[in-house]
């Protein structure tokens, strides 16, 4: 590996400079924040910078957004404006498997489960042909129907719909509705009425909305029966869930794979511990790192957890379409510090329980590699990176620490040589004579063997911020509010 240049923000650079854009003077509005784009396998496409030019004159409720779209050369390729909804936190860009590139909002959780005005917000659609940005519609189910809306309904409005309904028909109806990346929509529900719960069933539409199939949980109603629903894992052949089923007083805890034509159940699992499974690992580098399917095998990491037990791990569950074998390796930290108190890294006074998930990824030949952070739960301070290499068998291989200070900040992963190989960055910061210093640490894992090389970096006025980019570089955002000013630009890495 050739040696990296160190880059001086503020003073000097001697990376192989690339294209810049000043995101302070291509719009009118407030900054709002940059984002990168990429693909449920974690390509890079580009980059989306969103800017808030006020209230919009109908509802003052709401706001126009601005938004520009950068390719990941910070080309520009199109801008345009959106009108936001007011419950709505943040937005996020991602491509869904149509190539689509969709904005899609986060909001709070608590106004999601007790305001009662509250809605949820839409996505956006962009057509990457023609840059046509368009709202997406939500889906309305009565129990038999499924109906495009133009908007949600408030928690209080659907609220009254289940008065009514039970006024009508005797009982409250619950479902959950999933859009799949195909078009196709999945539908887990069931029907509370004055006996219990009853009709509970998993369906899936197609993509004009008609009932494909439905698969029901129970022969016969129960008060006590009840079903916890979550996708695992789909591609056009097999959809792939985590069940929760409670029959009689009887709780049973499994995977399912069903035929994704016929609704037939092919496969099941039982999954050994009873607590909460979490379907993405919902880490820093987000939920796209968290599948890897090809035309025959569907795989998938999910992450589990329960306060209870201390059970904290996570399983690699894999389908194999040609065999019609589900199986999965499990990871459970407690047990890994109990066979490995041979490893410098996780002896005492260091303990399992102390390891936060940061980022799982799949490398080309079935390898996982796994990064954590050390982390205190007393007083919530992290501190070294311990990185896993782990054999498709989920066997591990090799284990690296990267020593890093108290409250280091883990940045993100990327992959290199077309997946063969990875990349992770985090941060240590310094405070000394008033100037902020602070060092980006690139991490990399090439034909098996860990590197490590360090990039110091600083800037009198202006703050710095590290982004994901194409393979070979880095994004870095330089930005000064005071001053107005706000470059991006793409720096080159020899790893």
């Amino acid at each position: 590996m050739k040696k990296i240049i160190c880059l001086m923000l503020g003073l000097s650079y001697g990376l192989f400079h690339s294209q810049t854009q000043d995101l302070a003077t291509i719009a009118q509005g407030k900054y709002m924040g940059l984002q990168s784009i990429s693909d449920n396998e974690k390509n890079l496409f580009g980059y989306m910078a969103l800017y808030n030019l006020g209230k919009t004159e109908n509802d003052k409720k709401k706001n126009t957004l601005e938004y520009f779209l950068f390719d990941k050369n910070l080309n520009t390729l199109s801008t345009g404006n959106f009108e936001s909804d007011e419950t709505a936190v943040e937005y996020y860009p991602y491509l869904n498997s149509k190539k689509q590139l969709i904005i899609t909002p986060s909001f709070k959780i608590y106004d999601y489960a007790f305001d009662p005005s509250f809605y949820v917000p839409s996505d956006f659609i962009i057509d990457l042909h023609d840059y046509q940005i368009k709202k997406k519609n939500k889906l309305e189910y009565d129990g038999t129907n499924l109906t495009p809306i133009s908007s949600s309904k408030t928690n209080r409005e659907l609220k009254n719909d289940n008065k009514d309904l039970k006024k009508e028909k005797g009982y409250k109806l619950y479902s959950e509705i999933v859009e799949l990346d195909n078009g196709q929509t999945v539908i887990s529900e069931f029907k509370d009425a004055k006996s219990g719960f009853k009709d509970i069933m998993v369906s899936l539409f197609s993509k004009d909305h008609q009932k494909l199939w439905e698969y029901r949980f129970f022969d016969k109603d129960h008060k006590n029966n009840s079903v916890n629903f979550k996708i695992a894992n789909y591609d056009d052949d097999v959809l792939i869930a985590k069940i929760f089923k409670y029959q009689d007083g009887d709780p049973e805890y499994y995977f399912m794979v069903f035929d994704m034509k016929t609704g037939k159940p092919l496969n099941t699992l039982p999954f050994p511990y009873e607590t909460h499974l979490y379907i993405t690992l919902n880490s820093v580098d987000g939920i796209v790192n968290s599948k890897y399917n090809t035309d025959k095998t569907l795989t998938s990491l999910l992450k589990y957890s329960g306060s209870a037990s201390n059970i904290e791990g996570f399983v690699k569950l894999t389908y194999d379409k040609t065999q019609n074998q589900l199986s999965f390796n499990e990871i459970n930290l407690q047990d890994l510090y109990k066979d490995h108190k041979d490893i410098e890294e996780l002896k005492d006074p260091f303990d399992s329980k102390d390891l936060d998930i940061k980022s799982v990824n799949f490398l080309q030949n079935n390898d996982v590699i796994a990064i954590f952070q050390k982390i205190n739960k007393k007083n919530n301070e992290v501190s070294d990176l311990v990185v896993m290499d782990y054999d498709p068998d989920m066997n591990l291989r090799n284990i690296k620490t990267f020593p890093s200070q108290k409250n280091s900040t883990y940045l993100f992963s990327q992959y290199l040589n077309d997946k063969k190989d990875l990349a992770f960055f985090y941060a240590n910061t310094q405070k000394k004579n008033r100037e902020k210093k602070w060092n980006l640490y690139l991490n990399t894992f090439i034909k098996g063997q860990f590197r490590q090389e360090i990039l110091p970096m600083s800037s009198e006025n202006n703050f710095v911020i590290p982004y994901n980019a194409k393979e070979g570089y880095i994004l870095l955002q330089e930005l000064n509010e005071k001053e107005k000013y706000n470059k991006i630009r793409l720096e080159r890495l020899n790893y």
